[in-house]
């Protein structure tokens, strides 16, 4: 493969627009174009996440967790407390959403970490925060994921045991998917251990240089598979058949990245430069677009509107512009200031 660092930048782009338009499908929700989508926008990360992997010692990889992806999480949380406290007592503006009834349940929604609605059996209640669980997700299981190699890199079949060990944290997740939503989106990060070995493999052993198209091909057919059989809930983890799920997910990425690939061949087109810029600053372009999802009433002002006049297909396709709009404004604007990019980017401007 060519051009690895800008290929991988191209695939985090295509991924978190991907993410944006699969949470504005609005009425199309449960069709296939957005399983489709789903198939594929969040096990990349942690696909592409495995790849860049490099072990550390366990107290770096947590601090290094701690500022580059907690940090901005609070970050978030704390731009979405401050609106919503507005949108209660301050200003009377349809533009911006009420998304917790009281700070305290905001707070409570942020300490929870949950990308969607909670369940569990001992009846806890607390409202999703939304799109940022993979933040905390991503935590845990890149300090999972850290644990499991450095303690088996000394065995005399590591391979094996590196295998097991992460076949039974996969299964695990699976199997409390269907019993508790667990904070910080645990039950993901222990499915998604799959997803990491996978872009560990990938690198480890160069696989992207010895595939063929036919095996392409393969990775399409389980791509559409793991799509017609419905939703994949990464964040629950939930799906109609999880392992369908997690190959086609694994297959799909490596589509996704094998189109980076040849999409990095055009490199000073402007398409493709903002495309690279989007994966570079996806961290961004996340957070502000749960931040458009929780708290601005732009889309279902935007929406309503538009749908009596033209119907939901065009009011649906205004919404998708507007909320990729209403990131990429923010993804050129944070790093331009100084305490909002320390927050948001810290790994480029806090640790200078």
């Amino acid at each position: 493969m060519s051009r690895r660092i800008q290929w991988i930048d191209i695939a985090k782009g295509i991924a978190i627009l991907a993410v944006i338009v699969g949470h504005t499908l609005g009425p199309y929700n449960g069709q296939f174009f957005g399983s489709f989508i789903f198939a594929f926008h969040m096990p990349i990360f942690f696909v592409l996440s495995g790849f860049l992997f490099h072990t550390r010692p366990v107290k770096q990889a947590f601090m290094h967790g701690v500022i580059n992806l907690l940090l901005p999480y609070l970050a978030t949380g704390l731009v979405m407390l401050v609106v919503n406290f507005l949108a209660i007592h301050v200003v009377r503006n349809p533009l911006i959403r009420v998304c917790f009834p009281n700070t305290r349940q905001g707070l409570v929604a942020i300490g929870y970490g949950a990308g969607s609605e909670v369940f569990n059996p001992w009846g806890w209640r607390v409202i999703p925060i939304g799109a940022i669980w993979f933040l905390l997700s991503m935590f845990i299981a890149i300090l999972i994921f850290n644990v499991i190699i450095l303690s088996t890199q000394s065995l005399k079949y590591t391979n094996l045991a590196r295998f097991v060990l992460i076949s039974f944290l996969t299964i695990d997740g699976g199997i409390l998917g269907k019993i508790a939503y667990l904070p910080w989106a645990f039950n993901a990060a222990l499915l998604s251990q799959v997803f990491l070995y996978a872009g560990f493999i990938i690198k480890k052993y160069d696989v992207l240089a010895k595939i063929t198209m036919p095996w392409y091909l393969a990775f399409v057919f389980v791509w559409l598979v793991s799509a017609f059989q419905g939703y994949f809930a990464l964040t629950v983890p939930t799906s109609p058949n999880l392992l369908i799920s997690v190959i086609g997910g694994v297959g799909a990425s490596l589509c996704i990245i094998q189109i980076s690939d040849r999409l990095s061949r055009y490199q000073g087109k402007p398409v493709i430069n903002l495309l690279e810029r989007y994966g570079r600053l996806s961290l961004i372009v996340l957070c502000f677009h749960l931040i458009d999802l929780n708290v601005v009433g732009l889309y279902g002002w935007t929406f309503s509107h538009i749908n009596v006049i033209a119907g939901p297909l065009v009011a649906t396709i205004v919404g998708i512009v507007y909320r990729v709009g209403f990131a990429t404004f923010w993804m050129f604007i944070i790093p331009k200031v100084p305490i909002l990019r320390m927050a948001f980017l810290p790994r480029r401007y806090l640790l200078k």
